[in-house]
């Protein structure tokens, strides 16, 4: 496949785009690994699975790019902020 140098549709808000794909990639590691939605629990218990450790460690990248995401748009002016436009139409 051919790689354009051009983006072929336009992305109105980037950040949403992000956010919402670190959103699906969540949805993604709970379907593989249901033992997440366990609460950790410190003490004699085992070790989790490599692959149990390693989505915790996602996840918890996922929420720090969510919180980065959050404050870069809470610091953005009100003027160029993701879904505030001058003209009439939504979109």
């Amino acid at each position: 496949m051919l790689r354009s140098p051009v983006v072929s549709f336009p992305v109105s808000e980037p950040l949403a785009l992000i956010d919402a794909t670190l959103l699906f990639l969540i949805q993604v590691l709970l379907a593989r690994h249901p033992e997440l939605y366990e609460p950790l629990h410190s003490g004699t218990e085992p070790r989790p699975p490599p692959g149990t450790r390693a989505a915790r460690h996602i996840i918890d990248a996922v929420r720090e790019v969510h919180n980065a995401i959050e404050l870069y748009t809470a610091a953005l002016p009100d003027t160029i902020s993701p879904g505030t436009t001058d003209d009439d139409f939504p979109f």
